[in-house]
């Protein structure tokens, strides 16, 4: 009998003494494991403070397309293709104008260094976009469709395994048309977006918070659809 009784109080000591070596065990298995780059797809909306200007001729000003404002803007991305939709008018804060673009841009990034947290790399991609501004009581609109090409840097780093940050600047050169012509013009345009990841906030998604600058000069043949435009744009949503 006594013999049992101090065979039990045996097992009933070794039991916790083994469960926390496995606990410990674990936690340290998990420790272990690399910190790797994570690729996210988003969904997100943006508010955007946009300025297009005049920069022609030959067009009095009231039939001008220029205009100071905000614009929402929808944003989905995926890794290689990111596209979005931007709508402006009187809800938005800009009088007298209705403001229209649809953008779809197809990328590839080829890395230049590489490793476990960080990526610098050399992206190479094609554009393309519908951009419409059509002024109330005139007949001379602003409406373009445009095809560009450009490269520059990216980079992504994962500063730990809840937060991820990823920074595009592209350069971008391209053709632009007018509704209704044959001919057109160059556009250049300039891309710096910016994005910070914050994993398992709601579930298995992540939330990103985003900024975006887009720079464009249009300078189409004649001088009534030169316009430069640039905006400001902070952006909220959810990556998977």
């Amino acid at each position: 009998m006594k013999k049992s009784i101090i065979l039990t109080l045996g097992l009933l000591t070794f039991i916790p003494v083994t469960l926390q070596a496995q606990m410990f065990s674990v936690g340290e298995a998990e420790d272990r494991q690399p910190l790797r780059i994570q690729s996210y797809s988003t969904i997100a909306l943006g508010l955007e403070f946009a300025d297009l200007e005049f920069t022609g001729g030959d067009v009095e000003a009231e039939d001008q397309a220029e205009f100071n404002g905000s614009i929402l803007r929808l944003r989905i991305e995926n890794p290689g293709l990111n596209i979005s939709a931007g709508f402006g008018g009187k809800l938005t804060g800009i009088d007298d104008r209705s403001y229209v673009n649809i953008s779809a841009l197809l990328y590839n990034d080829f890395a230049l260094t590489r490793s476990e947290k960080f990526i610098l790399a050399l992206p190479v991609q094609i554009g393309t976009d519908l951009k419409s501004v059509q002024v109330d009581r005139s007949n001379n609109n602003f409406q373009q469709s445009s095809f560009s090409l450009g490269t520059g840097l990216s980079m992504r780093y994962q500063v730990n395994r809840r937060v991820g940050a990823a920074l595009r600047a592209t350069p971008n050169i391209g053709f632009s048309f007018s509704q209704g012509n044959l001919f057109g013009g160059r556009l250049f345009r300039g891309l710096v977006s910016t994005r910070f990841y914050f994993n398992d906030v709601f579930g298995s998604s992540a939330l990103v918070f985003g900024y975006d600058f887009d720079y464009r000069d249009y300078d189409i043949e004649g001088i009534q659809n030169d316009y430069s435009y640039q905006s400001h744009s902070v952006t909220l949503g959810l990556a998977f």
